[in-house]
C-alpha cells in the first residue's frame, strides 16, 4: 500500500431527503476553513454532513438516514468522488405490513475519473470483479470491500476524523478499567516495537494519550507542556492519576507546588489543556472538526489556541465554526466561508465575493454591519 503523505477533504454537497434541507457544494481549504454565519444558518449541519459521511464509510454501527451526499477527497495525487443516496426500502415486497427500513439506493466511487464501483437498485459494478455477490443494502460498499487493494488507502485515511466533542470527557475522566486496558496495550506495543510512532495511539482518549507521551514520548510531551505553560504560567507539571472515589483516571496538574485534580480546575483551563494535547497527538494528515471553538474558553486562551491551529500542525486540516470576533479576526478572511440560508438551502460564499472589503481589520465589522443592514440581526 502506497504511503500517504497528503489527505484532504475538498468539498461536500448534502441533501436531507426527509426534511428538504440542502447544503450547496462547499469547498474546503487544505489547512483551515472557518465557517462564519449567524446562528441557525447551517454551519453545524455542514460539520455533521462531513462527520456522518466519513463515519458511515468505516463504522457498521452508524444508523442510516435518508441523505443524498457527494464529496470530494484528495489522497496523495488521487482525486476521489464518493456519492451515495440512502432512502426507505422494503426487503421483501411479498411480506405484508413489513416496516420500511433505510438502505443504499445508489452509491458510487470514482478515482481520477475512473469508476471504482457503482450500485443502483438493479445492479452493482466493481472494478476488477466479473461477478459480485448481492451487496448488503444497509452497508456502504466501502465497508463491504474495505480489504480490496484499491480501497485500502482510501479507507485508512478517512478514518482520520477527529470531531472534537470533549466537554463531557474533560469532566467525567476515563474509567479505571478502560484506562488500564489502554495503558497495558500501549505498554505491550512499545515493548515489542521499540521505534513505534505515536500516531498509532492517536485515537485514544486524551487522558491515555497524555499518560503515554509523558512516559514514552518526551519530545511530544514537552511540546504539549510548553504550549500549555505559555497560557498558564503557574502550571509546574501535568500528569494523569487515579481518582479512587470515582473509580476513574483524571488529569492532574501541579500549581504553586500543589497537585489539583481536574475536578478542581476551571473548565476553560481544562478544555485548553485537552485541545492542546489533542493538537499535538493527532495522526498526520488528520481532519479536525470543531463546532463553536470558543465555547468554554477563557479570553487568554483563545488567541494562543487560534495560533496553534493555524501554525503548529500544518499537515492537519481544520473545519471550524465560531461566532467570536477574536477567533474570526485571528484567521485570515481568505480562509472564511460565509454561510447563509435561503429557506431550506444552505449557501456559502468566499469573503471576496461577499462584499466585505479587503482589509482583515475591517472585514468582521463590515460583515456584522451588512447583516444588521439586511435585517438579519
Amino acid at each position: 500500500m502506497q504511503e500517504v503523505v497528503y489527505m484532504k477533504i475538498q468539498w461536500i454537497e448534502f441533501e436531507n431527503l426527509e426534511n428538504g434541507l440542502k447544503i450547496e457544494r462547499i469547498l474546503f481549504y487544505p489547512d483551515v476553513t472557518l465557517l462564519v454565519g449567524l446562528s441557525g444558518v447551517g454551519k453545524t449541519e455542514i460539520l455533521y454532513a462531513v462527520e456522518y459521511s466519513l463515519k458511515l464509510a468505516v463504522d457498521k454501527s452508524v444508523a442510516l438516514h435518508p441523505y443524498k451526499v457527494t464529496m470530494g477527497i484528495l489522497i496523495n495525487k488521487d482525486s476521489y468522488e464518493w456519492s451515495y443516496t440512502i432512502a426507505k426500502i422494503k426487503e421483501d415486497e411479498l411480506i405484508v405490513d413489513q416496516n420500511e427500513n433505510y438502505g443504499f439506493l445508489f452509491e458510487q466511487l470514482i478515482c481520477n475519473g475512473d469508476l471504482i464501483f457503482k450500485r443502483t437498485e438493479d445492479y452493482v459494478t466493481i472494478s476488477g470483479f466479473d461477478k459480485v455477490p448481492k451487496p448488503k443494502k444497509d452497508e456502504s460498499l466501502l465497508l463491504q470491500y474495505a480489504e480490496d487493494t484499491k480501497l485500502k488507502n482510501f479507507i485508512s485515511e478517512i478514518k482520520k476524523l477527529y470531531p472534537m466533542e470533549i466537554d463531557v470527557e474533560i469532566r467525567r475522566g476515563i474509567s479505571k478499567e478502560m484506562f488500564i486496558r489502554y495503558k497495558n496495550i500501549a505498554n505491550d506495543w512499545i515493548k515489542k516495537e521499540k521505534n513505534i510512532e505515536f500516531q498509532v495511539f492517536s485515537h485514544l482518549p486524551v487522558a491515555v494519550k497524555l499518560y503515554i507521551v509523558k512516559k514514552y514520548y518526551q519530545e511530544i510531551y514537552m511540546q504539549i507542556f510548553h504550549s500549555i505553560k505559555e497560557i498558564f504560567n503557574e502550571i509546574e507539571d501535568i500528569d494523569v492519576v487515579e481518582y479512587e472515589k470515582g473509580n476513574v483516571y483524571v488529569v492532574s496538574m501541579k500549581v504553586y507546588g500543589k497537585w489539583l485534580l481536574q475536578y478542581n480546575i476551571s473548565s476553560g483551563m481544562l478544555k485548553t489543556i485537552y485541545y492542546i494535547t489533542e493538537l499535538f497527538t493527532m495522526s498526520k494528515n488528520s481532519l479536525i472538526l470543531i463546532d463553536e471553538f470558543e465555547n468554554g474558553l477563557g479570553m487568554n486562551c483563545i488567541d494562543t489556541l487560534s495560533e496553534c491551529i493555524v501554525y503548529e500542525r500544518r499537515d492537519l486540516q481544520f473545519i471550524i465554526t465560531s461566532h467570536h470576533p477574536k477567533i474570526i479576526n485571528g484567521i485570515e478572511k481568505e480562509k472564511w466561508k460565509i454561510i447563509d440560508r435561503k429557506g431550506s438551502v444552505v449557501k456559502n460564499y468566499d469573503s471576496e465575493n461577499y462584499g466585505i472589503g479587503n482589509s482583515q481589520h475591517d472585514a468582521y465589522f463590515n460583515l456584522i454591519n451588512r447583516w444588521e443592514y439586511e435585517g438579519k440581526i
